[in-house]
């Protein structure tokens, strides 16, 4: 089913459950307490509208479909049925008993609803074949307490005196009501057993998702025999319902969603330190009432605000120092948790890098032996931190995460450090993800780099090679050449054939020519003086410039595609000087500073050139950096100084 088809079945569903509260509300109005009605109708549109999240979300979990469907129906099948019952009866409208009984008899399709639900969260499937008898039980249960309550003669409606229409006397109604009860009960039980089933062996997501899970199934199992056995005489029972049935909703919905997965566990311990701070409230309360009391005699208002005081003053201070014993008792990774938190809120923010989530991780840990290993994306391969290609050390045990990260640590199998391990792994997975990424693009880069490095070095060899061959070879020919036509013109003109003489001075002339431009061919690709050094290379490159060109170059032998880097840099700046500068002297300066050869071309000139106007300059930047260097342009509206950073440790 496409996204949009879910979508529209989930806003038509939702669009139902509205329309149906409407109507009941409508027909309800002044009959029975407003707010017990709107209780009931933001219940029953919360489970459609969480049904049609899960649809849209998940198109093929059924719990989606089972909140979809049973909340439309609950809606349409109880509270518009009770409503109109309600009116008719007192309008004098057909069918009044038989809506208003039958509006109260199907309440138990809503607990079969969460029966079923319970059953399928959060995976979409059984947790076993065996629970079907669950599945089973919970379906004969809610129609055998449906058909029973309806047709028991000892059924009672409350709030209402019409006569039950579908009674039947001698028939076992009543028994039929109690059996079916007990069934749909023991479904329930057995649903909230099989959540807990699920837990074993469960992966540390799918457990925090049965936590939430487990947190509404404590609500149904408590609350369900209470409403079987009180229903129809308490009305607080009554009231209380859509509470429950507004937090099982919340619960389920966050388990399927994996909304807040790992709020949970502060869930929990937050209320029972509420619960707990609050009954020491109360008790101070009391306490001052009676204290004040006993020494000033009587009961004054002002007593009873004191005490009110007392109690609100120390409740907040007595919650938090609960709720501090209660995550050290219980929750042991709380302050490791809290730490990764703060990183991950830093690597939002930007204010931290990805690559420090192994140090967060030791601190997180207390183990400071920890190594990170993240899986290189689309590969079999794994890098540290920061890119780096690194193979997993058998002599350590490693703890991985699914097929994205492993940790390591030197010391034999240890299952509580394991399972905590991998409970923050769990909860620095986005942490590791964008660690992760950014590993792999940096080991991508790095890759890039050596690359360049490798074509910028085959090129020059290549440049060298074809120089050689141009000097030794191709020239050397060509003056031979030069030289024997020369001759032959000497003789030509000795027997007086000046027209021969003339055609072969022609011909030298134009190979001269050609000599000439092989010659310049030749001096545009790396010198062949760049084999003694750039000092004899730059200088060489001086003398020839028309203008006056100071020259301080480190003697120091470098690598040879350094040095070809350095001198392309030299030779290109001073040609770019020569043509737009208008400069009146240069200066080329190559020295070293520790790792790193900086190469500066400093020009008094006109000043103005902008690295993206001409391709001079672009192609300057990309060959330094092919090398992994950086170059800077500084020009401003006189002279242009030009310094490339190239690496050469």
């Amino acid at each position: 089913m496409s996204r949009y088809r879910s979508a529209a079945i989930g806003l038509a569903g939702v669009s139902l459950a509205l329309l149906g509260e409407i109507v009941a509300l409508a027909l309800a109005w002044q009959l029975r307490p407003f707010g017990d009605a709107v209780a009931w109708a933001l219940y029953n549109v919360a489970v459609t509208a969480v049904g049609a999240l899960i649809v849209h979300a998940f198109p093929r979990h059924p719990v989606g479909w089972i909140l979809l469907v049973l909340g439309v129906l609950g809606v349409w099948s109880t509270d518009v049925l009770s409503a109109y019952g309600a009116r008719a009866e007192l309008s004098g409208w057909p069918g009044a008993a038989g809506a208003q009984w039958l509006g109260v008899a199907a309440w138990c399709l809503s607990a079969l609803m969460w029966v079923l639900a319970l059953l399928y969260v959060p995976t979409g499937a059984l947790a076993s074949p065996r629970w079907r008898i669950a599945l089973v039980g919970g379906i004969v249960g809610t129609s055998a307490y449906l058909v029973g309550w309806l047709i028991s003669p000892a059924s009672t409606l409350p709030d209402s005196t019409l006569a039950n229409p579908f009674a039947v006397a001698g028939l076992p109604g009543e028994s039929l009501a109690d059996v079916g009860g007990v069934l749909l009960a023991a479904s329930a039980a057995g649903a909230v057993a099989s959540v807990i089933g699920r837990a074993r062996g469960a992966d540390p997501v799918l457990r925090q998702q049965l936590k939430w899970v487990g947190v509404g199934g404590l609500l149904l199992v408590g609350f369900l025999p209470v409403g079987l056995a009180l229903w129809s005489s308490s009305p607080v029972v009554r009231a209380l319902s859509p509470v429950v049935a507004l937090g099982i909703v919340a619960s389920v919905g966050a388990a399927v969603l994996r909304y807040r997965l790992f709020d949970v566990d502060r869930m929990v311990l937050r209320g029972t330190a509420y619960l707990a701070a609050a009954a020491v409230a109360s008790g101070l309360f009391a306490a001052s009432v009676i204290l004040l009391g006993t020494l000033l005699g009587g009961s004054r208002p002002w007593q009873t605000a004191a005490a009110t005081l007392v109690a609100v003053v120390c409740f907040r201070p007595v919650a938090g120092r609960v709720e501090r014993r209660l995550e050290r008792r219980f929750d042991p990774d709380h302050d490791a948790r809290r730490q990764i938190d703060r990183f991950l809120d830093g690597l939002r923010a930007g204010t931290e890098p990805a690559d420090r989530i192994e140090e967060v991780l030791r601190d997180a840990a207390g183990r400071q032996d920890l190594r990170l290993l993240l899986r290189l994306p689309a590969s079999d391969g794994f890098c540290d931190v920061h890119g780096q290609r690194c193979a997993p050390d058998p002599s350590l045990r490693a703890i991985e995460l699914g097929a994205e990260a492993m940790v390591q640590y030197p010391s034999a199998a240890d299952p509580v450090l394991d399972s905590r391990l991998e409970r923050l792994l769990a909860h620095a997975r986005l942490a590791l993800q964008v660690a992760r990424l950014g590993a792999g693009l940096s080991s991508k880069v790095d890759e890039l780099d050596a690359s360049r490095r490798r074509i910028a070095i085959a090129a020059d060899d290549e440049r060298r090679r074809i120089q050689r061959d141009l000097h030794d070879g191709a020239q050397q020919r060509l003056v031979a050449v030069g030289l024997a036509l020369r001759s032959l013109e000497g003789r030509l003109r000795a027997d007086d054939r000046r027209r021969d003489a003339d055609t072969v001075d022609g011909v030298v002339t134009d190979l001269g020519e050609t000599i000439v431009e092989l010659r310049t061919l030749v001096a545009n690709l790396p010198l062949p003086q760049l084999d003694g050094g750039l000092d004899v290379a730059f200088r060489e490159l001086a003398d020839r410039s028309p203008l006056p060109v100071r020259v301080d170059v480190t003697a120091e032998r470098l690598s040879p595609s350094v040095e070809a880097t350095a001198y392309f840099v030299g030779s290109e700046s001073l040609t770019n000087t020569l043509k737009h500068a208008r400069a009146s002297t240069v200066t080329l300066r190559a020295e070293r500073c520790g790792a790193t050869l900086l190469v500066t071309v400093a020009d008094d000139g006109v000043g103005g050139a902008v690295p993206g106007a001409g391709t001079g300059l672009i192609g300057l930047r990309d060959r330094v950096a092919a090398i992994g260097g950086h170059l800077r342009i500084d020009s401003g509206r006189t002279g242009t100084t030009i310094t490339a950073e190239l690496p050469c440790g």
